[in-house]
């Protein structure tokens, strides 16, 4: 699963980086303890393919689901052929950019977080997590969730789910709103190497959702102190 994770690149290096983009985009502060229910970056295809950087809400409802409806945040990707994500996935697809995830392991002293991420990637590039979004109708422009795969072999002694990382190669397959065929559009998205992924134990102080926004939250633990 994914429910916290770190952004600190800023959008407008995204958007030179994976889109060739030069104009503002709204550049936001670096976020170390990104928490569901919040506004987070996403990334979508708007006409004539122009990337739009939306605030996108972190829980996902479809427009015709009733107000009392679930808001998943995740979304697996064995359910995206169910009704209530299957639109969105034949045509609403985005990217989250992180620059890592949280995941937390059981231990006999409590749940220690893990920090995961591609330690090669450089100050313009970001992990793109594959994402559904939906018009919201009003206030915040859309509603989005994660979509999550079964974790690759060098992370699923953490957890046994991982977001589906795109590789940047298939981006614009990804976002193309009108590529609706499931089984061509994952014949045409590949995800990154698993191998450039590293992780580490973190402080606890990222149990916490209100934990301060300090970029001390994704260092190596060097120490028994959490």
């Amino acid at each position: 699963m994914c429910g916290r994770y770190a952004l600190h690149t800023p959008a407008s290096f995204l958007a030179r980086r994976y889109f060739d983009h030069h104009m503002p985009v709204g550049d936001q502060v670096a976020r170390y303890n990104i928490t569901p229910g919040t506004q987070i970056l996403s990334i979508r295809l708007g006409e004539g393919g122009k990337p739009l950087f939306d605030l996108a809400y972190w829980g996902f409802r479809p427009r015709w689901a009733k107000d009392k409806a679930p808001t998943p945040i995740n979304a697996r990707i064995e359910s995206l052929k169910s009704p209530y994500f299957r639109e969105s996935f034949s045509h609403q697809r985005c990217v989250i950019p992180a620059s890592g995830w949280y995941e937390w392991v059981k231990t006999s002293e409590g749940k220690q977080p893990y920090y995961i991420t591609c330690p090669d990637l450089d100050r313009y590039e970001a992990l793109l997590f594959a994402g559904i979004y939906t018009p919201t109708g009003s206030g915040t422009t859309v509603r989005a969730a994660i979509i999550t795969e079964p974790a690759a072999d060098p992370i699923k002694h953490i957890h046994d789910r991982q977001p589906a990382l795109i590789d940047p190669q298939s981006l614009e397959s990804w976002l193309d709103p009108g590529l609706t065929d499931i089984g061509q559009l994952r014949g045409q998205v590949g995800r990154i190497d698993p191998g450039r992924l590293e992780w580490w134990r973190v402080s606890t102080r990222v149990n916490r959702a209100d934990a301060p926004n300090d970029s001390s939250l994704i260092e190596p633990l060097e120490s028994e102190e959490t």
